[in-house]
């Protein structure tokens, strides 16, 4: 610290110091003339704050004291005025102008002071503000408070000591404050009635009090320090992720994220991985579907007219989704998901940023639409993750019946048609109005499984098996070796969702044989998309 600051320190220890003895001439008592001599600065510093901008400096102040001062005798209760040798007194009182060295410890303090006050928690914060900004009184406001006076004035003389020690504190801020890192997420289940948990993590602040809060447990306070947030908007965002079982309180008062984030250094080293074992993995998958190809319609309910280039943007995910399922077992991976507040019940990893070469993100979406389920694969390549979008209830149900029962298009009612027609248009249908031909995979649900044991009594799936759960155990110790010991019991469910990154390898492994291609009009196509039927 300079020379000069040292100096204003000390001026404003000199200031405060006068302001100490007027309260002590004026309640004879040293721990009141404490109390009332804070209670004039921090009126003093809550006024600059609001924007006062006294022309003279000295009689402002002053005047202060004499409110303050008038306040501390009502409130205990004296009937009497003040006598006019007590006026004489306080105008009398000489109170030097601030010079400009002065005023610039005073705005650092008020800084300062702004600084602490962000911090306070609502207990202290609602109390403190109803006091010296609203005016009112302990009476009143233990009133509304539904507590003791004395607590209230417990409380006052704790906020004047907790503001005057932090404002000697070098306090620094985090660099989340004015660096804010990113996160990104991924979920496994039913989403809770409120959107969540997505409705909670779509915002830097609350992917940032996770961040801060993965590995060590943190206070608001720091919380707010490490992200340069006040303590109002702090206290709920901490209890929204909280509530939403996302953050947990793990002692009085501090909080610890409660799932697994992986950090950019396993996620690179996992990638890597998982490039060699896609050398291995991609040529048994896509000999696996030849074999099976020529068997693939007595699987179909309906759309056999679908090409087999088309198709295997469906299969080639499917199949990866089949392989991870096989090696839940034999690593005794739970094949239920954790009930979530709202309904919910879901589990969730985050992963930090990172830059790998390529992205291996895909997505696996499914609704429920009565008779008909439709699912869809989304895949992280231009163009290619929404295509021609998802269904909604009527137009999926709608399909199922066109395709379970054969109906013609002049059989079906004025809105069914024009219903259909929109469809043809967004590429669902095969834009022939006589015979209504769907553009993705229709499968019968009777045959899933007979069509399940043919895959997994093919030549190679025992072995593709094998690979994924050598690549399952090495991410198992990878994530394991750096994650918290109170999330172990999260570790075989994030290190399980890896493996459906190899929908992602497969896939471009297929484009670069030239086994698949990207469709022309992405915007109207529905590969990767399949409906199962009751």
């Amino acid at each position: 610290m300079t020379e000069l600051v040292t100096q204003l320190r000390i001026m404003q220890s000199d200031y405060l110091e006068m302001l100490y003895f007027f309260a002590l001439k004026k309640t004879g008592d040293k721990k009141e003339a404490e109390e009332l001599a804070q209670d004039i600065v921090t009126e003093a510093f809550f006024s600059l704050s609001r924007g006062s901008q006294p022309e003279q400096f000295g009689p402002w102040l002053w005047a202060i004291a004499r409110n303050r001062y008038a306040r501390w005798v009502d409130g205990r209760k004296r009937s009497t005025l003040m006598t006019a040798s007590d006026e004489m007194l306080i105008d009398t009182t000489v109170a030097p102008g601030l010079s400009v060295e002065g005023e610039l410890i005073w705005m650092e303090s008020l800084e300062l002071l702004k600084r602490e006050l962000s911090l306070l928690t609502a207990d202290y914060r609602n109390i403190t503000v109803a006091y010296y900004i609203h005016g009112c009184r302990i009476s009143e406001i233990a009133t509304k408070q539904g507590m003791p006076e004395g607590t209230i004035k417990r409380r006052l003389y704790e906020t004047r000591e907790h503001l005057r020690e932090g404002m000697e504190m070098a306090r620094e801020k985090g660099q989340r404050s004015y660096l804010a890192e990113n996160v990104h997420f991924g979920k496994s289940g039913m989403d809770g009635k409120n959107g969540s948990p997505w409705s909670l993590l779509q915002r830097l602040i609350p992917k940032n009090v996770l961040l801060a809060a993965y590995r060590n447990p943190l206070t608001m306070e720091e919380l707010c320090l490490d992200l340069g947030v006040a303590m109002p908007y702090m206290e709920e965002e901490v209890r929204l992720l909280t509530e939403g079982t996302l953050l947990k309180e793990v002692s009085k008062g501090k909080y610890e994220t409660d799932f697994i984030i992986v950090d950019k250094d396993m996620r690179l080293d996992i990638f890597q991985e998982m490039v060699e074992r896609n050398k291995q993995v991609s040529p048994l998958l896509l000999d696996l579907l030849d074999r099976l190809s020529p068997s693939l319609n007595l699987f179909l309910s309906y759309g056999k007219k679908m090409v087999l280039e088309d198709a295997y943007w469906t299969l080639i995910p499917l199949l990866v989704n089949f392989l991870a399922d096989e090696v839940k077992a034999p690593r005794a991976i739970p094949s239920q998901y954790t009930d979530r507040p709202h309904g919910g019940k879901w589990d969730i990893a985050g992963y930090e940023d990172c830059a790998l070469p390529l992205s291996v993100h895909s997505s696996h979406d499914g609704n429920n639409h009565g008779h008909a389920h439709m699912t869809m694969f989304k895949f992280s390549i231009d163009r290619l993750w929404d295509r021609a979008g998802e269904l909604s209830s009527y137009e999926a149900n709608l399909l199922g019946e066109v395709f379970l029962r054969k109906r013609k298009f002049d059989e079906l009612s004025d809105i069914q048609q024009r219903a259909i027609r929109n469809l043809m248009h967004r590429g669902f249908v095969h834009d022939n109005e006589t015979d209504l031909h769907p553009t993705f995979l229709v499968f019968a649900n009777s045959k899933a499984s007979e069509g399940l044991q043919l895959v997994k009594d093919s030549e190679g799936f025992g072995e593709l098996v094998s690979i994924m759960m050598e690549l399952y155990d090495f991410i198992h110790v990878r994530i394991g070796r750096n994650v918290p010991a109170r999330l172990n019991n999260q570790l075989k469910f994030v290190s399980h969702q890896f493996l459906f990154d190899m929908r992602m390898f497969a896939i471009r492994s297929a484009l670069e044989q030239d086994r698949i291609a990207i469709p022309a009009n992405p915007e109207k196509s529905t590969i990767g998309m399949y409906m199962m039927l009751a």
